[in-house]
């Protein structure tokens, strides 16, 4: 069995990793790296219009390699373009996380949620609690009417087993 050359084994591990590299580079989830992107994006102004090119720039890359292919020359220009935003977006994310003012704002933003979702609990939780006090107050009200029109509690308690 012949050895293949030194050439051809770098060639091949080459055309490997080119194959796994470009099957890896489709898939881009932004939330996992950037994780309070969001909360950024109201406090920076320079972060929400490149994050907005960014968005429009993938969104033109898609239909690119969805209608020429990737080996096209726009789709190659879009692909450098996408790779600018998303490099522009994580220098400036950088930037913001060591930014004291920055750093004050996400904070208050997160403050703000937290008491907004607490408030939205706390309601659900009244709207539950008076919920189930109309319906205690409607049981009741059945079994008082069950109770004078002369059903015993034998009875009551059949219909209810028969009903659930």
């Amino acid at each position: 069995m012949p050895r293949a050359s030194l050439t051809e084994l770098m060639n091949s591990m080459i055309a490997r990793v080119d194959a796994v590299q470009s099957s890896q580079d489709t898939i881009i989830p932004e939330e996992r790296y950037w994780s309070m992107i969001s909360l950024y994006i109201q406090v920076d102004p320079v972060l929400a219009q490149l994050y907005k090119q960014y968005c429009d720039t993938k969104d033109q890359l898609g239909q690119l390699l969805a209608d020429v292919g990737a080996s096209d020359p726009m789709t190659e220009i879009a692909w450098d373009m996408h790779d600018s935003l998303r490099s522009a977006i994580d220098t400036r994310l950088v930037e913001l996380k060591n930014c004291p003012e920055a750093t004050h704002k996400i904070e208050a933003l997160k403050n703000q949620e937290a008491l907004a979702v607490e408030r939205s609990e706390r309601e659900m939780r009244k709207q539950q609690s008076a919920k189930s006090l109309d319906e205690l107050i409607s049981f009741m009200m059945y079994v008082s009417f069950v109770m004078k029109n002369g059903m015993s509690f034998d009875e009551l308690r059949r219909d209810f087993s028969q009903a659930s």
